[in-house]
């Protein structure tokens, strides 16, 4: 009987053990979690809004910058013009890209091929041109 007795409290000591070692694991295991999720927070850096191409300022919102460029494509029913710009100085750099137009009817007075004068206006939305002419145009 003392056997017996003997083994149940190996038994209980075994599994007592085995429950602190657990306890210990799933505590340690609980507290890097909470530490990695912490690591893993993005900062108030990342968060910031696009500052615009390398070597050029933030766009300032609602502001108009002028551009002259060659109309490459123009989508009159979604209302956009594709144009290989000059740099637009405090804007970006040159290169070809679409633009929102504001007015769909400035699309009508344009062609593939037309040198233009622009001007764009970065809105929370995005950038839109606000004024498209052929280049030497002159308002009436």
């Amino acid at each position: 009987m003392n056997t017996a007795f003997n083994n149940i409290l190996q038994t209980k000591r075994y599994i007592s053990v085995l429950v602190l070692i657990l306890c210990a694991t799933l505590s340690l295991s609980c507290q890097k979690q909470t530490q990695d999720t912490k690591t893993f927070q993005p900062t108030p850096q990342a968060q910031r809004l696009n500052n615009g191409p390398p070597g050029f300022p933030s766009p300032v919102l609602n502001k108009s910058y002028y551009g002259t460029g060659v109309i490459v494509i123009i989508n009159r029913k979604e209302g956009w013009v594709e144009i290989n710009h000059e740099e637009i100085k405090g804007l970006m750099p040159a290169m070809q890209m679409e633009f929102w137009v504001k007015d769909r009817s400035l699309l009508d007075k344009v062609q593939v091929g037309d040198r233009v004068n622009f001007t764009i206006v970065e809105t929370a939305k995005g950038e839109y041109l606000t004024e498209l002419k052929k280049a030497g145009s002159v308002s009436p």
